[in-house]
């Protein structure tokens, strides 16, 4: 898609995101055992909240990223 909308101005990113806690996905990390197998998977050690996409989002949404296209922000806690 970067490829095929660079030429016309377009910009095309994406934000690659661990688990984010939202009202959908919060009665499942009430399971103690997924719980645990999702934060051993996150070397930060916590799940993440809605808030913690703000700054790639408005990162990706402003001049600042003015010359990227085709790139993937990983925001997964490590």
């Amino acid at each position: 898609m970067a490829l095929d909308l660079a030429g016309h101005g377009i910009r095309s990113n994406t934000i690659a995101p661990t688990f984010i806690e939202t009202p959908l996905t919060k009665p499942y990390f009430e399971d103690e055992a997924f719980t645990s197998s999702v934060l051993a998977k996150i070397t930060l050690g916590r799940i993440g909240q809605v808030e913690d996409l703000m700054g790639a989002i408005l990162f990706l949404a402003s001049d600042a990223s003015a010359l990227m296209t085709g790139a993937g922000l990983v925001v997964d806690g490590g």
